[in-house]
């Protein structure tokens, strides 16, 4: 199993959900704390 990079501000549970999501990358943003390029990555 991978480790998470002491970094990381998503999990890969937060990064299925961005996946599944719908919403605006700006919207998805501001609900994990993280930039809207980071959502589109």
């Amino acid at each position: 199993m991978h480790q998470i990079h002491p970094n990381a501000r998503t999990t890969p549970a937060v990064r299925a959900e961005i996946a599944r999501s719908s919403e605006p990358s700006g919207v998805l943003a501001r609900r994990f704390g993280v930039s809207a390029e980071t959502i589109r990555k």
